[in-house]
């Protein structure tokens, strides 16, 4: 944190000072507001069979795939090792196909199978309930400004790291 930034900020939001207030610090709550958002979905989902690494798999799938493994685990922040214990669960489930790459034949490209797509339509609407419960109340300037914000913390923090 740089000198201007820190005396923009309140002291309670500063972590190394006596005034720290842990339960309006940024990132704590964005972890708590993700651990309630998931935990009620996790059980909803389930029902299909699905757990929460499944479920964003088949979330970054339906929306940008073909894709290898690599590329699909950065994309759904796993562990490439996880990503690919998963992938092999969902090509057991049918729910993915995969094929070689047309540019790289050492590469596998995976992709939701037809069952798949179907599983998705089914449980992306939970995920939008889920979202729709959790911004009830809030104009949709705010979600945009959310977003934004949120969208500029993950690039400040993609930069080198602090030591």
């Amino acid at each position: 944190m740089t000198k201007k930034t820190s005396q923009k900020l309140p002291a309670y939001l500063d972590p190394a000072g006596s005034e720290f207030d842990l339960f309006k610090s940024p990132f704590y709550l964005i972890a708590h507001a993700d651990f309630q958002y998931h935990a009620d979905l996790d059980m909803a989902i389930a029902k299909y069979g699905l757990d929460r690494t499944c479920y964003r798999l088949l979330t970054i799938l339906k929306s940008k795939a073909p894709l290898n493994i690599k590329d699909v685990a950065a994309l759904t922040l796993l562990k490439r090792s996880t990503a690919s214990r998963a992938i092999e669960r969902m090509r057991q489930e049918g729910w993915v196909e995969s094929a070689a790459s047309e540019t790289d034949q050492r590469l596998s490209n995976v992709q939701l199978s037809a069952e798949g797509t179907a599983l998705a339509e089914k449980v992306m609407p939970m995920g939008r309930r889920q979202l729709e419960r959790a911004i009830e109340g809030l104009e949709p300037s705010r979600i945009i400004e959310l977003v934004r914000t949120l969208e500029h913390l993950v690039g400040n923090l993609s930069r080198l790291p602090i030591e």
